[in-house]
C-alpha cells in the first residue's frame, strides 16, 4: 500500500466494512434517523452507508452503541477520510462483529 506521502493531493482513502461491524439497533437507527438529522456526515446506499470520518479522534454525537466509534476510529488508524459500510463488505479481526441477523 502506498504511504501517505506518495498519494496525489485530492486522493482519499476509505475503509471498505461490513455492515455487520454494526449492531442491528445501530442499522436500524441508521436508518430510521433522517441522515441530515445526523451530527456526522452519512451517505446512505441502498446496502449500507458511506461516512465521512471526523478528524483527530473528535467523537460523534451518536445515541447509538460505540461500535460506531470504534469504526471512525479504525478508519483514522488506517489513515482513511470514509468509510463505506456494506451489506457485502469485508470483515476486519480488528473490530467487533454482531452476527445478529
Amino acid at each position: 500500500m502506498p504511504k501517505a506521502e506518495s498519494i496525489p493531493r485530492g486522493v482519499r482513502k476509505f475503509l471498505d466494512l461490513s455492515t455487520g461491524h454494526l449492531p442491528v439497533s445501530d442499522r436500524v437507527l441508521m436508518v430510521s434517523s433522517a441522515i441530515e438529522a445526523l451530527s456526522f456526515s452519512a451517505f446512505a446506499g441502498p446496502y449500507g452507508w458511506f461516512v465521512h470520518v471526523p478528524e483527530d479522534g473528535a467523537s460523534i454525537c451518536w445515541t447509538g452503541s460505540g461500535a460506531l466509534n470504534a469504526v471512525l476510529a479504525r478508519a483514522r488508524e488506517l489513515d482513511c477520510d470514509y468509510v463505506l459500510l456494506d451489506a457485502d463488505g469485508p470483515r476486519d479481526e480488528a473490530l467487533p462483529w454482531f452476527d445478529e441477523d
